[in-house]
């Protein structure tokens, strides 16, 4: 099985931030399996956060899947092999941009949660942005799914999303969220800058910044 498979050895060939999150996110899906933690705990609720201080429900829900299955295990491994692949190559020297990706994906998320009930648990719309920004930044690769479908990279976030429409899973609102949260920062980011007059939107605070200064050094 993929998640007991993937030992520390395995972890420590993962790039830190992608690291960071496989790492906290397989141990909050397996606490939750194992009934260790709940995942009503988890959960994303804006009134839990406000008026009782579970200021962790901001990030926590970002790391779990929902239910324990089949559908759960592709997120995980998606996001393995799409965010290590986005932040060695694409982020290549830039951590803390990818890390302010994730963190900024996470925030217009956050806002869809006003409008989409379903909206709890976002780790499927967390993965569906990394493999929609991967996608735009590998669009002419060859994909082979299964060694059935041959797809372009620019395909693959829709593909995920399709397969989550016919088999009427319940994350596809939030793999549709994840698609406008990649794009939008896609076009923040890559394209209109270089529109005439258009200038860089996006920049990534200082704070996120000394966190890695010390590995710069």
């Amino acid at each position: 099985f993929f998640l007991i498979k993937m030992d520390f050895q395995t972890l420590k060939n993962f790039p830190p931030i992608t690291r960071a999150y496989l790492i906290i996110s397989i141990l909050a899906n397996f606490l939750c399996f194992a009934q260790i933690v709940k995942p009503i705990h988890l959960f994303l609720n804006f009134q839990l956060i406000i008026y009782h201080f579970n200021f962790w429900r901001v990030f926590s829900h970002a790391f779990f899947f929902g239910q324990i299955g089949l559908k759960a295990f592709f997120y995980i491994f998606f996001f393995s092999r799409y965010s290590k692949a986005l932040e060695s190559y694409s982020f290549q020297g830039k951590k803390e941009d990818y890390l302010y990706l994730l963190v900024f994906g996470n925030s217009i998320m956050l806002l869809f949660k006003i409008f989409i009930v379903e909206a709890q648990f976002l780790g499927p719309a967390i993965t569906n942005m990394v493999v929609y920004l991967w996608g735009k930044k590998n669009a002419q690769q060859q994909i082979n799914l299964i060694n059935i479908l041959h797809i372009r990279g620019s395909s693959l976030p829709f593909v995920l999303t399709l397969s989550s429409l016919l088999l009427k899973q319940k994350t596809l609102k939030l793999d549709i969220i994840g698609i406008i949260a990649g794009h939008l920062y896609y076009y923040l980011e890559e394209i209109y800058p270089r529109l005439i007059g258009g200038q860089k939107v996006l920049k990534t605070p200082y704070f996120f910044e000394i966190i890695f200064s010390k590995e710069k050094a």
